[in-house]
């Protein structure tokens, strides 16, 4: 009985590496040197039941991903990393490419967006929202942030506010995107804000982010229980926003 589970067990576990970007003989490869460390490929020939023609193919593509080394000599001998070392740098590949599609789609967002806007002519009036009360507006300004694909531009000069986003900005930060913050002098220190990207200091009161040059998040009442937020995509104002962050009048370095 043992023999048809272990057979079924291997097919389950070939059908998911395939459908995690391995060729079907690679998968056998990779499964045959689970069971024979340091195997040449000979070996691998029997053990995975591929022809040899296939089976150098299918090593170069283990190497390629990371999941196998070889000791050269007369015969080379191959080794599949540990199960964790190997899956490791597999999911790091797909991670990898998974992003550069994320990548790819963003791109062609933004270029169709340049000629949908084109089309929707000059004169048309872009939208604002507006979100209401303490809660809903720090739960979607933290949402634009993790959001975020590229850069944000924060000027904060709100205590309370910065706290609630330092640790996204710092997340955001981490997974690749650009982070431009400007606060007051007086916060530097207090909220320990150090590696958070380009850092500048504050000199106008307004609580605004804009994500990705395409979302501008504008707070107003933030020292009331009445805050509320407008949100918009409007490009003169996003403009207009970023300009203040280089504006020595508003923004200086730290």
């Amino acid at each position: 009985m043992r023999e048809p589970a272990d057979k079924a067990l291997k097919e389950n576990i070939r059908s998911s590496l395939k459908s995690l970007g391995l060729t079907s003989t690679g998968a056998s490869v990779f499964l045959a040197l689970m069971s024979r460390p340091n195997a040449s490929a000979a070996t691998i020939c029997n053990e995975a039941g591929v022809p040899d023609s296939k089976v150098y193919y299918a090593l170069e593509e283990l190497q390629s991903k990371g999941m196998v080394t070889v000791q050269y000599g007369t015969p080379n001998l191959y080794k599949a990393l540990s199960p964790k070392e190997a899956l490791a740098s597999l999911r790091k590949r797909i991670t990898e490419e998974h992003m550069e599609e994320i990548q790819r789609v963003d791109d062609l967002a933004e270029k169709l967006e340049a000629i949908h806007s084109r089309a929707q002519g000059s004169d048309e009036v872009e939208l604002a929202y507006i979100i209401k009360g303490t809660r809903n507006v720090l739960g979607r300004m933290t949402e634009l942030i993790a959001g975020a694909r590229k850069e944000i531009t924060a000027l904060i000069s709100d205590q309370k506010i910065l706290q609630e986003i330092k640790d996204p900005l710092y997340e955001a930060g981490g997974r690749g995107v650009e982070v431009s913050l400007a606060i007051p002098s007086t916060q530097m220190k207090k909220a320990g804000i150090k590696g958070i990207g380009q850092l500048k200091r504050l000199h106008c009161e307004c609580c605004i982010l804009v994500a990705d040059r395409r979302t501008l998040f504008a707070i107003s009442n933030w020292r009331s229980s009445d805050m509320h937020a407008m949100m918009t995509q409007d490009r003169s104002l996003i403009t207009m926003t970023l300009q203040n962050f280089t504006n020595p009048s508003c923004c200086t370095g730290a």
